[in-house]
């Protein structure tokens, strides 16, 4: 792990005493609940990924593809674009 960095940061004054009060180290507590975040964001987008590719692999492509077609007909024919 690569040395830690010193920042500057602002934070709500409810927070700030908030983890005075419930750590033993206000950057350990930081950082713990940071890591925490970025561990949820990552949760998170690799669940929204697996439902897409679920998603993709079950879809039927031909029907897609003829929807989409009719759509940009359906368009073209309103604003009088030539396909």
């Amino acid at each position: 792990m690569a040395a830690k960095e010193t920042i500057t940061v602002t934070l709500d004054p409810e927070l700030v005493q908030y983890a005075k009060h419930h750590a033993r180290s206000f950057s350990v507590y930081v950082n713990e609940a940071l890591a925490a975040k970025v561990h949820e964001d990552r949760r998170r987008r690799a669940l929204l990924q697996a439902h897409r590719d679920r998603a993709h692999e079950g879809a039927d492509h031909a029907l897609v593809d003829r929807r989409m077609a009719h759509v940009a007909q359906q368009i073209a024919a309103l604003t009088g674009e030539a396909q």
